[in-house]
């Protein structure tokens, strides 16, 4: 809740009488204490240009920090005191001006999961306290184990300098470290005095500051504190270095990007390591290292860096962070990671093939809350969590469908623990949605459910597979997640089908079955769509009738709106004694021109003529295979077609299916049987396509 003015009134009356008598009585400390608060109407400017202490980078045996005492050249000294009380390790810096009058502290060698106090003085003609060693300035350092501990780190993204109950409420739950994804604060300059005035006026908020007096508070940025809404590494391309020295200055890490570029870093905590990816500074600059056609989003150096320490680590967890989404926003922006999807579906792609088990993404950015499953997307399900905003204002227009969508949440206040529990003998990594004083979802995930089963390693690319005997559950690994509804009476026949029991449509009836959720990759770059048909009719020659197999809708109900990337139908042909199994698909088409998105794309008629003769009243086996660039299908495992397309791209997004219809169920309904009806997250080879027409 905002403070009244009011009540700001009495509690800085009430400040102002308890810093004169401290300041009366010598002690520097609350002098300090008080120096270090802002106002907090609307944070309309700092009463003092002391920023600190800020706890940044912790790790198992190195600590980082930043103080700002004043905006004088001071020469300062940072102590580590150790349980004991013993002085361990001292580190002197010097503010001055080209700094901002910053000092940074970096120190080495202390000891894992120990406890460890900080004092800060100033140091010269004379020795003068400037932060004491107390509970206030205290942090404790990593525990580098692997297993049998636990360890809790907050997200959050998109705060604005004013009071808020998150820091509170953080160090009431007990965090362990804070990590702030972007937006925080909104700066939307590349002015550096204004840079440097918008992250002091952040940093001095007095909840804050005293959370990160404590706790490591490190971070990435978005588009309004690398400055400028919606920007990039091109269209910023004469600021970012500015806004960059502001960050660098104002944040105490332990690795800024290449060193002279980027913000890119990782912390790890042993149970989890965090990877604070940038997807703003290199973007636009450069041609993708996955696709030179493409400009990229992470650039080369952080690319390399990226995939050589994600192949490295060694935590059961994986936290791939930033302030973007890793989906499509839906909007006219084009700072997600959709705009970019080559990179990231090669980063995803590269997590398979390694077999790299605990990873997770996190986003923030769209002032919405939400969870998101893909499914079997690295080998297990790749669940997505986007956390924002941290402030109060939403924007309920990007809760947009995506067929991964399991939850959200269009509230204010919100940010997110994820705790890594190694105290038992199948780890957890625990997320949990919060506001101050409560929690809005939990989300628990074994190990196990984040890594790759060698038991299913062979089934995992099968996506949806129907047999219709007894019943119309999906058998893949995707599970009831796709199970088919029946619509209009569509019923399973016993003893009907090519092995066992097939289902059965009347067109007459309209009758269809309903796949409510997607079953294939994002953007998928290859799959194989397999099935036996036995139709009881076909379209009239010299007619317009249309019987659709199946089709792809846009969400999880049948629509007439465009999204049949998968679509197979049969229709008349000009011969008389023909029919024409046709297809059509949408994919991407990549952008044709800089900073933009790629469109969905549809492409198509397709046509094969088959003999009516070949398919009325008989069982046959059809399959096509979807490489990006061309359409092949098959009749009877032998090759009847192959089509290029026009625009080559991925799969556009689709959010459900139609079987035995047209993507808006009425009409154009399949007449007759189906069964055994399968798709493949790959491209089957003809030899593995004749195996499964086989009838056995």
């Amino acid at each position: 809740m905002k403070l009244s003015h009011s009540s700001v009134l009495i509690r800085w009356t009430n400040r102002l009488l308890l810093a004169s008598a401290c300041i009366a009585s010598g002690c520097l400390v609350c002098s300090f204490a008080f120096a270090h608060q802002p106002d907090e109407v609307g944070g309309s400017g700092p009463v003092t240009e002391t920023v600190g202490p800020i706890v940044g980078t912790v790790e198992a045996t190195t600590a980082e920090f930043l103080y700002r005492p004043s905006a004088t050249e001071t020469r300062l000294r940072l102590t580590v005191i150790d349980p004991t009380g013993a002085a361990v390790q001292s580190v002197d810096a010097k503010t001055s001006a080209d700094n901002d009058f910053v000092a940074k502290f970096s120190v080495q060698g202390l000891t894992p999961k120990t406890r460890y106090r900080y004092q800060i003085t100033e140091v010269g003609v004379s020795e003068r306290m400037l932060v004491a060693a107390d509970s206030q300035h205290a942090f404790v350092t990593a525990n580098p184990a692997r297993s049998d501990h636990r360890v809790s780190v907050a997200f959050l993204s998109c705060v604005d300098i004013e009071p808020s109950g998150i820091w509170s409420d953080m160090r009431q739950v007990g965090v362990d470290s804070v990590c702030l994804m972007g937006d925080t604060p909104y700066i939307d300059s590349v002015d550096l005095a204004t840079v440097r005035d918008r992250h002091r006026r952040f940093l001095q908020m007095p909840d804050l500051a005293e959370l990160a007096a404590t706790t490591p508070t490190v971070g990435t940025w978005d588009d309004h504190d690398f400055g400028l809404n919606n920007g990039n590494g091109l269209s910023l391309m004469k600021g970012k270095q500015e806004t960059r020295r502001g960050f660098v200055e104002y944040r105490a890490h332990s690795k800024f990007g290449s060193g002279t570029e980027g913000v890119y870093h990782k912390v790890d905590l042993g149970m989890i390591e965090v990877f604070l990816l940038d997807p703003r500074y290199f973007s636009q600059t450069e041609p993708s290292p996955v696709d030179p056609d493409q400009p990229t989003c992470f650039g080369a150096e952080q690319w390399k860096w990226l995939l050589e320490n994600l192949q490295a680590s060694k935590a059961p967890f994986k936290v791939l962070a930033l302030g973007a989404i890793w989906e499509d926003k839906k909007n006219k922006e084009t700072d997600d990671l959709f705009t970019y999807w080559y990179e990231r579906d090669a980063l995803l792609d590269m997590v398979k093939e390694q077999g790299i088990g605990g990873v997770v993404l996190l986003g923030g950015d769209i002032h919405v809350a939400r969870h998101l499953v893909h499914p079997q997307r690295v080998g297990y399900d790749l669940h997505d969590f986007v956390i924002s905003p941290g402030h109060t204002r939403t924007i309920s227009g990007l809760d947009v469908y995506h067929p991964s969508l399991e939850w959200s949440l269009v509230e204010g206040w919100q940010y997110l623990t994820l705790t890594a529990d190694g105290s038992g003998s199948n780890p957890k990594l625990i997320a949990e949605y919060r506001q101050p004083g409560k929690v809005n979802r939990t989300v628990s995930l074994s190990l196990d459910e984040l890594s790759v089963r060698p038991s299913v390693v062979d089934d995992s690319s099968l996506r949806a597979s129907w047999s219709f005997d007894g019943s119309m559950k999906n058998e893949s690994v995707l599970g009831d997640r796709v199970n088919a509804k029946p619509v209009n009476g569509a019923s399973i026949v016993k003893d009907a089908g090519v092995r066992g029991d097939a289902v059965q449509f009347s067109r007459a009836a309209e009758q269809y079955l309903v796949v409510p959720r997607s079953f294939l990759d994002d953007n998928s770059a290859g799959h194989t769509v397999s099935l036996w048909l036995h139709p009881k009719s076909l379209p009239r020659h010299d007619s317009s009738e249309r019987s659709f197999v199946l089709e792809s809708t846009a969400e999880g109900m049948p629509s007439r709106r465009n999204a049949y990337h998968l679509s197979l139908g049969l229709r008349a042909a000009k011969e008389s004694g023909k029919v024409n199994v046709q297809l059509y698909t949408q994919t991407l088409k990549p952008a044709g021109e800089p900073h933009a998105a790629p469109t969905a794309v549809s492409q198509g008629p397709f046509d094969t003529l088959v003999d009516r003769e070949q398919l009325l009243g008989k069982w046959n086996h059809l399959a096509y295979t979807f490489e990006s660039g061309r359409l092949t299908l098959y009749l009877n495992g032998e090759r009847i077609g192959v089509h290029k397309l026009p625009i080559a791209g991925p799969a556009a997004e689709f959010g459900g299916m139609v079987i035995g219809g047209h993507r808006a169920g009425e009409g154009r309904n399949f007449d007759g049987l189906m069964d055994e009806i399968q798709v493949y997250q790959f491209v089957l080879a003809p030899t593995g396509i004749r195996r499964l027409a086989q009838p056995k």
